[in-house]
């Protein structure tokens, strides 16, 4: 599969508490770093092609819905299940792999996803 770098710009109330939420909650890398000289964020590396900044200001690339690829769907489900996390949608098939859903304590919407050939035999 031919993957490419995706970032993605998310806007949070509190940066000492999304990084507890990424490091401790979710177990992800995370790194104070700044987008500007001015702005402090939170770099989540979910992944080596996924970067997710975090910051409390409003941008115009931001989104509220992230795609987060694993190799390993149920595995990462279980774990995030255990660590408290509650899912707006359990696991599911789609035409894409297995996927499932989970909110970020402001709102933002995660899609975990295992990306599946389902024509490979």
């Amino acid at each position: 599969m031919n993957r490419s770098a995706k970032f993605y710009y998310v806007q949070v109330a509190q940066l000492a508490e999304a990084n507890d939420f990424f490091q401790n909650r979710l177990g992800m890398d995370t790194e104070q770093t700044f987008l500007s000289e001015q702005e402090k964020c939170i770099l989540v590396k979910p992944d080596h092609y996924t970067s997710i900044f975090l910051s409390e200001q409003k941008h115009d690339y931001q989104t509220a819905k992230v795609l987060i690829p694993t190799t390993d769907l149920l595995e990462d489900y279980c774990k995030l299940k255990a660590n408290g996390i509650e899912f707006s949608r359990m696991p599911v098939y789609l035409n894409e792999g297995l996927s499932a859903t989970f909110s970020d304590p402001y709102g933002n919407e995660y899609i975990i996803l295992e990306y599946r050939n389902y024509t490979e035999d």
